[in-house]
């Protein structure tokens, strides 16, 4: 009976083994390829679309509303999530007592802000995400900087779709 790979490695005398390893791995990836591209429904559809969203914040000083300005990019993180397009200050008139109770007065050297950022936002599978990883929902409330280096948390008040 004769052998099916010589002395040299070759299937038959002719073709290298590693060479038909080679060939059978370039096969399956195309073969995967062919089946996540073309017959596999795609599983997850995103659309990018242009947003406006306000942030209100409580209770800062005028430092930091002096170093909020429309044209500064914002961030969550390090994740640009916009740039700012109004700013509205208003003296903080609202005041939470140690029982519980809200009472109107006037804080002084206390502000409450309305910020106004326009966005990209990904829309995918019914969630709304802000460079694609920060969510964006009524009462978010993450941590947000300038490039002014002014930090603040706010809370996401409202979100206008531009479709």
């Amino acid at each position: 009976m004769k052998n099916w790979i010589d002395e040299k490695g070759r299937l038959f005398g002719k073709v290298s083994i590693i060479d038909l390893g080679i060939i059978f791995l370039v096969v399956l990836i195309a073969l995967g390829a062919f089946v996540k591209f073309v017959v596999l429904d795609q599983t997850r559809l995103t659309t990018e679309l242009s947003v406006r969203y306000t942030l209100q914040i409580h209770g800062i000083r005028d430092w930091t509303v002096n170093n909020i300005r429309v044209g500064d990019a914002v961030f969550s993180g390090i994740t640009d999530v916009g740039t700012i397009v109004s700013v509205a200050a208003q003296p903080q008139e609202t005041v939470l007592s140690g029982d519980g109770k809200i009472w109107r007065a006037y804080v002084p050297e206390r502000y409450t802000l309305y910020v106004e950022i326009e966005a990209t936002a990904t829309v995918s599978e019914g969630r709304y995400l802000i460079s694609r990883t920060v969510p964006m929902s009524v009462s978010n409330s993450p941590t947000w900087l300038t490039t002014k280096f002014a930090i603040f948390g706010g809370t996401i008040t409202e979100i206008v779709l531009d479709e």
